[in-house]
């Protein structure tokens, strides 16, 4: 996955983030937002459930957020 984000779209300044989820098969990315400068949401479908993974830029780490928790 390569994304590319930036604070304001007039602002030039733009980060490059290169990343594999190694997602399953049948779990689809359906949304990504920008929490703050430093983290990524992404919200992922499988079947009838959703989760989200929030992965840090700066430690480059995921944090899986399941249903329930």
């Amino acid at each position: 996955m390569y994304i590319k984000i930036g604070k304001k779209q007039s602002k030039l300044e733009v980060n490059n983030i290169s990343y594999n989820l190694s997602l399953d098969k049948g779990h689809d990315i359906t949304d990504i937002d920008l929490l703050d400068n430093k983290k990524i949401l992404f919200t992922i479908k499988n079947n009838d459930k959703i989760y989200a993974i929030i992965y840090d830029i700066k430690s480059k780490e995921i944090i899986k957020i399941e249903e329930g928790k």
